[in-house]
């Protein structure tokens, strides 16, 4: 149970009452589209007159439309008519801010991304970042109606502060740390639009609940790892970010496998990011084929898309390089299953696009090393929004306000 803030809560008022009926109606559209004015009645137990009048405003300001009309119910009477959430009430800059590569994008109130582009990394965060606010700009200028750009999400690697959007501890971008990337943008940009900013893998567990398609029924306790160059999770409580006391809850990358393992960049050992990142997979699979002469495929560099496709042409080298990081990765869920419990744990990265290797191997580790309770109960799936999931969330940052927000609008 959510404990109630005794200092800062009020009495409920009208206004109140109608604006949470409002974004309950709001979301209920949105998940279960197309839905009609009964049938939101029926699953929000409001009285049919309170529905009329809260569809009245929604499509008033524009947030839902209707389009078509379904058979009267049994008992006669009128025709359903069926309502959507509209895609360009709003629109929302996402940014995902990567080691090789920054990545924006533009999507719609729907969460599905229209535009994106892509400006290469600079190891002065300055000069980066002036790039990205150039790209941002130019989204801006392309033929989005006007002034319905509601904000900007911004994908942050490492340790950050989301309040003020500062990279705290981000070694994986070559920037040091306590980088004042939101000051920096805002400067940059000079322009009248709130931004937002999160840790990538937080986003991404966000962008899953919101835009996810897993099941019929949004999972409410979820866990996303993502496995990219360091592994990074995400925890959804009760359909809730969860942050800890210093922002950095999720960061099971650094949970110790073997304490006498190789050095990781956290000034530890063993963490599960030395053995199942993507650059981990990698050396494995070099390794490999030095042990068995094969020293012909690795004259060139290769990355994990390239693995994978050898491992999808049956090599066996990079099947056993993956196999061995899903080894890794079922012993790093371990933690995670029996200390946050979660009904739904998503991975997320390219080595899912091997998931007919990775998941036996999981599934094994975690049968032989947890009980049988907790293994039966926690569903593991590859996520499903492509691989930049954490752009995907960078925009659900800012959309989602519209949905959980006292009353409607921005």
């Amino acid at each position: 149970m959510k404990k109630i803030n005794l200092h800062k809560a009020g009495r409920a008022t009208h206004q109140s009452l109608r604006d949470m009926n409002e974004i309950l109606v709001l979301n209920l559209v949105r998940e279960r589209q197309p839905i009609s004015r009964i049938d939101i009645a029926e699953s929000t137990q409001l009285e049919g007159s309170t529905v009329s009048k809260i569809i009245a405003r929604l499509l008033e300001n524009e947030f839902v439309y209707e389009n078509g009309v379904g058979s009267a119910s049994p008992q006669g009477g009128r025709k359903k008519r069926f309502l959507h959430l509209n895609p360009e009430k709003a629109y929302a800059i996402g940014v995902d801010l990567g080691p090789q590569h920054n990545l924006i994008a533009v999507s719609d109130f729907s969460g599905r991304i229209l535009r994106q582009t892509s400006v290469a990394n600079n190891p002065d965060p300055q000069q980066a970042l002036e790039a990205v606010a150039r790209g941002i700009k130019k989204l801006l200028q392309s033929d989005l109606p006007q002034g319905r750009v509601v904000g900007i999400g911004v994908s942050l690697v490492g340790l950050v502060d989301a309040k003020e959007g500062r990279v705290l501890a981000g070694e994986n971008l070559g920037w040091g740390d306590e980088v004042p990337v939101g000051s920096i943008l805002r400067n940059a940009l000079n322009l009248d639009l709130p931004i937002y900013f999160d840790n990538g893998a937080r986003l991404a567990a966000l962008a899953e609940i919101w835009f996810g398609k897993h099941t019929s029924r949004q999972s409410q306790d979820l866990v996303f790892l993502e496995v990219s160059e360091g592994i990074g999770a995400g925890i959804i409580i009760q359909g809730q970010l969860y942050h800890g006391s210093l922002n950095g809850a999720g960061e099971f990358g650094h949970i110790s496998l073997d304490p006498a393992g190789p050095n990781c960049s956290c000034g530890g050992r063993g963490c599960l990011e030395v053995f199942a990142s993507d650059q981990a997979t990698i050396n494995r699979y070099k390794e490999l084929c030095r042990t068995e002469g094969c020293l012909a495929e690795i004259e060139n560099e290769i990355d994990i898309e390239e693995l994978i496709k050898r491992s999808a042409a049956s090599n066996p080298r990079a099947i056993e390089a993956l196999r061995q990081t899903a080894t890794f990765l079922g012993r790093g869920l371990i933690p995670i299953i029996y200390s946050v419990n979660p009904e739904m744990i998503v991975l997320g990265g390219s080595i899912t696009q091997a998931w007919d290797i990775v998941y036996p191997e999981i599934r094994r580790v975690l049968a032989a090393q947890i009980t049988r309770f907790y293994s039966s109960h926690v569903t593991i799936t590859p996520s499903t929004l492509g691989n930049k999931p954490s752009l995907t969330g960078a925009t659900a940052l800012v959309l989602a306000r519209a949905f959980a927000a006292p009353s409607l609008g921005w």
